[in-house]
């Protein structure tokens, strides 16, 4: 039963991590275009979060089949909570680039 909880919560990492790519990419394109040098607080995040999944990640390979559950409902939930900030930084981006 944890194996297959365990290969749900790595799928769904998985997809939000193109999701997370994706809205990324379209931020910094709307910044480009709008000629906004000065990054906001979430393409920081966003940078920041980056390193900090690479380690993450990393951490999986070395600890114990005990912690890596709980790592990976972790580095889930915080991949959960950074693309729903991207995906309104997104929208927000949008909506003033339109005026």
């Amino acid at each position: 039963m944890m194996n297959i909880l365990l290969i749900i919560l790595t799928a769904i990492f998985i997809i939000e991590s193109i999701f997370e790519v994706h809205y990324f990419y379209q931020i910094r394109t709307i910044f480009n275009q709008s000629n906004r040098i000065e990054p906001t607080k979430i393409v920081t995040i966003e940078t920041q979060w980056s390193w900090i999944s690479w380690i993450f990640l990393l951490l999986l390979f070395v600890l114990p089949d005990m912690y890596t559950a709980i790592l990976i409902c972790v580095i889930t939930l915080i991949k959960t909570w950074v693309v729903y900030e991207l995906y309104n930084a997104r929208e927000y981006a949008k909506k003033i680039n339109e005026k």
